[in-house]
């Protein structure tokens, strides 16, 4: 039987051959109950998630430079390959 420790905001690490054995991923959302002394853990059935447009956010962020003035100096640079 495998021992966790509970951490200050009530957290625990699940350990690694036993989510790997339930096929726990980060993540992941598991059902919590707590019946006559006995705490469950039940992962729920994964789902194909569909990111929000937001999640895309930023991911470009400092391609082209960090100021907008860099922004606009390497874009001017890479314009005129563009087809039209």
């Amino acid at each position: 039987m495998a021992q966790v420790r509970v951490r200050n905001k009530h957290q625990i690490t699940i350990p690694s051959r036993i989510a790997e054995s339930a096929d726990i991923k980060p993540d992941d959302m598991l059902d919590v109950t707590f019946k006559n002394g006995v705490i469950t853990l039940i992962p729920v059935a994964r789902t194909k998630r569909k990111d929000s447009p937001l999640a895309y956010a930023g991911i470009a962020r400092g391609l082209w430079g960090k100021t907008t003035s860099e922004i606009e100096i390497e874009l001017g640079k890479n314009r005129g390959s563009w087809e039209r």
